[in-house]
């Protein structure tokens, strides 16, 4: 067994009974348990659920599209956004450029709970 840093952890994708952590070295680690299961575990405020199968750290969001999120890392990751998360996931972030995925422009996010007025 393993101790993971919570700060390397990419993104996490569901298989079955078991949840896959990707880090930031390109590898991932198995854990017997549900993304549901480790969802509750992990802070809110650093991990959103995008997906029925997929979770994504906020820290390493690139940029957010209606049907994928495209993460910060090298190689370039991109996970799928389902329309029901979206709306949730749309909650907790201000975008604030509008250029689309697929241009290369970058979308700026801000994380909506870290926000000062």
């Amino acid at each position: 067994m393993k101790r993971i840093n919570l700060d390397e952890i990419i993104y996490l994708e569901a298989s079955k009974n078991y949840t896959k952590l990707y880090t930031e070295d390109e590898t991932f680690h198995l854990a017997r348990i549900t993304l549901l299961e480790a969802m509750k575990l992990l802070p809110e405020n650093k991990f959103f659920r995008v997906h029925r199968s997929f979770a994504v750290a906020a820290d390493h969001i690139d940029v957010m599209g209606r049907d994928n999120v495209r993460l910060a890392t090298t190689p370039v990751v991109e996970v799928p956004v389902s329309k029901m998360y979206y709306v949730a996931i749309k909650k907790q972030f201000v975008i604030l450029d509008s250029a689309d995925i697929y241009t290369g422009k970058k979308k700026r996010i801000v994380n909506a709970r870290d926000r000062r007025e």
